[in-house]
């Protein structure tokens, strides 16, 4: 390898309803898992006894769909004394969210030192990536990984008292919304259907201005609702000790994206040396000084288009970006891999791979052969095992060692 290179409850079969799950009589698949560990063939019962292939071909992105039980006997990933303790750090993503009388809304962002009362009616905490932090948090995201890594985000949890919410809103990706503690009482609809999508403006929240539900259920623990992007949605706690784990989708823009490839292109360590400045013998004089040349702009233009045409940029630029970890994210260095030890990816890490690279944590390396296939078997599968790590070759064991120096990688 070398750097750089119970029972589901009646609903309209309608198009635009959310689907109940209903369990399938036929036998299952007969199929193997992937690296992943996830059978993509196989009827799941997280997915009401759709396989994650009919999953993704009749709901991603398309119709929601409500499963009841899908983890049955679901525990939150941390406790609210947990959650509130991970609040009040500057190294995690929070807000608190209050409902004051008169339909109005407050806002706070974290670091929160000191909640409201435990009693109290009307709040929501809400706990960005909280896989980054807890095992069992990551370990729940992953149950996720039939969705390619380069779309999964995090997951977030929410934290409700009596009442507590965020008003009705609709989000611009996918999200699994999985009732691990308490109940909460969801009501949903289409853009343009049940709502404009018009916001308040007196509120600091993305609150919808109008909203008239199509449909309304109860979440209990266990259960879960997939949403697609564009369906307004509005969660009520149900009595208190209300927690929500969050399953959200990366979804960029296709303007935001340019803007970070072409930065990624533009600042690459191993462009050829056939740089060049602009130049302009032949400008004449002008009476128009503020007028940007023609030659300029071509100039500019031929910059771009050559970048982008260099071979393997744009796949390297975003493979980049898209393992580049958040802002927040810091890791623990370590020691290099002890002998005959397993690896596995550190849960704040993200590594992905293509046709010709290995990216880990914004970083790229080309890989070919063998290493190739271990490595993205470790992208796959989080891990790798301690026969598996034998049987690299010396350099990518070099840089095993390195990322486990580095806190990417952990023994396992």
């Amino acid at each position: 390898m070398s750097p750089k290179s119970k029972t589901p409850p009646t609903s309209a079969r309608t198009a635009g309803s959310a689907r109940a799950s209903t369990p399938s009589r036929r036998p299952p698949a007969v199929a193997a898992a992937g690296a992943s560990g996830i059978d993509i063939a196989a009827r799941l019962p997280l997915l009401g006894g759709l396989s994650p292939a009919q999953f993704m071909k009749r709901h991603w992105q398309k119709q929601p769909l409500l499963v009841r039980q899908a983890l049955p006997g679901v525990r939150s990933p941390i406790d609210r004394a947990g959650l509130a303790r991970l609040a009040a750090s500057e190294e995690v993503e929070s807000r608190l969210v209050s409902q004051q009388g008169g339909g109005q809304w407050s806002l706070r962002q974290g670091p929160i030192a000191k909640l409201p009362a435990w009693s109290k009616a009307q709040w929501t905490l809400l706990v960005q990536g909280l896989d980054l932090h807890v095992d069992a948090a990551r370990e729940l995201l992953d149950r996720f990984r039939f969705v390619p890594e380069a779309r999964l985000d995090d997951l977030m949890l929410s934290y409700a008292s009596e009442g507590g919410g965020v008003g009705p809103h609709f989000d611009s990706y996918d999200v699994f919304l999985i009732q691990v503690g308490g109940r909460r009482h969801w009501r949903i609809g289409r853009l343009g259907v049940s709502t404009s999508g018009t916001l308040r403006e007196d509120v600091p929240l993305k609150v919808l201005a109008d909203f008239e539900p199509e449909q309304d259920f109860v979440l209990e623990p266990g259960d879960m609702l997939y949403l697609p992007p564009g369906w307004a949605h509005d969660g009520v706690a149900v009595g208190g000790d209300c927690m929500t784990a969050s399953v959200g989708f990366r979804s960029p823009w296709r303007s935001d994206l340019a803007n970070e490839l072409l930065v990624r292109l533009t600042d690459d360590e191993e462009a050829p040396r056939g740089d060049r400045m602009y130049v302009d013998p032949r400008q004449p004089a002008t009476g128009e000084p503020g007028r940007i040349p023609d030659a300029l702009t071509a100039f500019a233009r031929e910059a771009v288009l050559k970048a982008v045409a260099t071979p393997l940029a744009l796949e390297r630029a975003l493979g980049e970006a898209l393992t580049e970890p958040k802002p927040r994210v810091f890791f623990e260095p370590g020691e290099a891999l002890p002998a005959g030890q397993g690896a596995r990816l550190s849960d704040r890490t993200r590594m992905m791979y293509d046709a010709a690279h290995v990216f880990i944590n914004g970083q790229s390396f080309r890989a070919g052969g063998r290493d190739a296939t271990l490595m993205r078997r470790m992208a796959d599968a989080r891990a790798l095992s301690a026969a598996e790590v034998a049987r690299l070759s010396e350099g990518a064991r070099e840089l095993l060692d390195q990322w486990t120096e580095d806190g990417w990688i952990l023994p396992a």
